[in-house]
């Protein structure tokens, strides 16, 4: 596929897995998209795994963006504690398209974790509260990172990917 095809799917408000071997374009094309985004006045949460790439776009961690921190896990009430944070309520009043890179860094869990905290900021139960979502990596270069030496978990093993209905652009 080329870059300008993933673009017109990006375009079209798809949710997408965005991959490709490492030097293939894939951050250049998501800057690219951004840019679109901003012309057209529709906000985007532009976000990353880890804090190097999501300098290299702009952006934040997912960690920080959704406000889950370094936590693992996040009871209903922690979720809820979440809204009396003013700039977390404004930031998901205000997303339409929520952007991770190196999203092959992420557990599985954190993917769901986020899952749900955009689905009660948006109080919507469509996958990421319904905004569209756009991750990309590629699984074969970096794993998720671990305190432990246990078993990653890929994001592909979470809840609420298959319920993503992910168009997928290499």
């Amino acid at each position: 596929m080329t870059q300008q095809e993933a673009l017109e799917i990006l375009k079209l408000g798809h949710n997408v897995y965005l991959t490709g071997p490492a030097g293939s374009g894939k951050t250049y094309l998501l800057k690219q998209y951004i840019e679109y985004l901003k012309t057209n006045k529709i906000s985007v949460g532009i976000t990353a795994s880890t804090g190097i790439a999501a300098t290299h776009m702009g952006g934040t961690t997912i960690h920080s963006w959704s406000g889950m921190g370094i936590r693992d896990t996040m009871s209903a009430q922690e979720i809820a504690e979440l809204f009396k944070r003013h700039y977390l309520r404004n930031r998901f009043l205000h997303t339409n398209v929520l952007i991770i890179d190196e999203i092959s860094m992420l557990h599985a869990h954190q993917l769901d974790l986020v899952n749900a905290i955009c689905q009660a900021f948006k109080k919507n139960s469509l996958p990421f509260g319904g905004m569209q979502i756009i991750m990309c990596g590629d699984f074969f270069q970096l794993p998720p990172v671990s305190r432990e030496n246990k078993k990653a978990n890929f994001v592909m093993e979470s809840n609420i990917w298959q319920d993503m209905q992910l168009q997928i652009c290499y």
